[in-house]
């Protein structure tokens, strides 16, 4: 059997009885057992392509985790065979359809993909309008732990952020932290 994609391994275990990696269905079919689901069942889905405002293409895979009594469904691009870019997630009943799951995860990406926060300015993006929405993740190419921002798909570092925000000097704002599963 092929060896997975780094993206698509699960470390699950604990300290007193070791860990393993394993697949997701796998992963999935353990967790079910456990928790007495066994009419759960495991769906792979296809990647997608959606198209942006601007009429770009983004490629989705999706990753589904049973994690004890809700099922997760991942959706998000690969850079370098790793989640990047756009990801969000819909959480769901592990009893309900999850075609159904499905396509309200495909509609809020599709509501993502149509707005865009930044210009697409030369050198440097601006923001485009007064509300910013995005993901935090961390830049492990900074020497200290740094956040790091992806905005509409894009990478955009903490210092490069702060640079696009010297527009609205003296501005007000509100800062608002929502679960990735929660629409922004």
């Amino acid at each position: 059997m092929a060896r997975p994609p780094s993206h698509d391994i699960v470390t699950y275990g604990a300290i007193d009885s070791g860990h393993r990696q394993l697949c997701p269905r796998c992963f999935n079919a353990e967790v079910a057992r456990l928790n007495g689901l066994e009419g759960f069942e495991d769906c792979r889905f296809e990647p997608i392509g959606l198209v942006d405002c601007t009429g770009e293409t983004h490629q989705f895979d999706f990753r589904t985790r049973l994690l004890g009594h809700i099922v997760v469904l991942d959706a998000f691009e690969l850079r370098d065979g790793c989640p990047s870019g756009y990801q969000c997630e819909m959480v769901g009943d592990p009893e309900d359809d999850l075609l159904g799951l499905l396509g309200r995860l495909v509609e809020r990406l599709r509501r993502m993909l149509s707005v865009r926060h930044l210009t697409a300015d030369e050198p440097e993006p601006q923001i485009a309008a007064q509300t910013v929405r995005g993901r935090i993740d961390w830049d492990d190419s900074a020497v200290q732990r740094t956040p790091l921002l992806v905005i509409d798909g894009r990478e955009i570092s903490w210092d490069e952020f702060g640079r696009m925000l010297m527009a609205f000097e003296g501005w007000q704002f509100r800062l608002e932290i929502v679960d990735r599963s929660d629409e922004p």
